[in-house]
């Protein structure tokens, strides 16, 4: 299997625990572990689902991640690598940051017009990271929504309680509001400000999530997002993050 193990096991765990096999019926003819790694090929080559080479059908693989994405699978496996990974290594500051991909066949409540590209359609991933570039929190808006709208988005979206701890942020994201809700969170303002001059020093400490985004684009399937909904395209998202940390910090 192509994704790390790590975050395979605790896929095909929780598949197990929301959708276990029947021993009535029919059986099924493709096995949960053979469907994810049609999808993980399907996230990082970017290929069409009709060209997934499975047991069956591509439909079916299809319908298996629509399934497992409402019930939270990838989410909830995320989540627990998440923690897993908290306990190897603690985080020392919080940044985030979003980054657009274009959208050609988002349905219109889950995608916005990009201004920057001639009005076509876009959606914004928004990540918060620590250090190492390994995000906390991940929302998907409209391509058209600003970067000073989305922080209290992003932080509601955490998939364990955050620390108390800085939050890095450039100045897309500088207004009263947001330092507001970065002390509800119980996190330290460190939002650039408008008219500072210099921001070298904390842009060294803000670059990791540059690098989780550029990481991201190595899965050409996040490069540009063919979903119709947004959730569809925050599981490839999952995949990939997970894939990621697993892979790094957790052999």
């Amino acid at each position: 299997m192509l994704i790390a193990d790590a975050f395979a096991r605790r896929i095909l765990h929780h598949v197990q625990q929301v959708h276990p096999p029947s021993h009535v019926g029919r059986p099924r003819t493709l096995g949960d572990a053979e469907a994810l790694d049609c999808m993980f090929r399907v996230c990082r080559t970017g290929m069409q689902w009709r060209e997934v080479q499975a047991s069956v059908s591509y439909s079916v693989v299809f319908r298996r991640m629509s399934m497992w994405m409402q019930m939270g699978v990838f989410r909830d496996a995320y989540t627990d690598v998440l923690r897993l990974y908290k306990k190897l290594m603690s985080p020392t500051r919080y940044v985030v940051d979003s980054s657009k991909s274009r959208n050609r066949y988002g349905r219109r409540a889950h995608v916005g017009p990009d201004h920057t590209d001639r009005g076509r359609n876009a959606v914004k991933l928004s990540l918060l990271t620590d250090q190492n570039g390994v995000a906390h929190a991940l929302s998907v808006d409209p391509g058209n929504r600003p970067d000073v709208v989305l922080l209290r988005s992003t932080l509601a979206s955490a998939f364990v309680n955050l620390d108390k701890l800085p939050l890095f942020a450039d100045r897309g994201y500088d207004s009263r509001k947001n330092r507001a809700i970065a002390a509800e969170y119980g996190l330290r303002d460190r939002i650039f400000r408008r008219r500072t001059r210099s921001t070298r020093r904390a842009n060294a400490r803000r670059i990791v999530v540059e690098h989780t985004f550029a990481w991201l684009d190595g899965y050409r399937r996040l490069h540009r997002m063919y979903e119709h909904t947004s959730e569809k395209f925050a599981s490839f998202a999952l995949l990939a993050l997970g894939n990621l940390m697993a892979s790094r910090f957790l052999g």
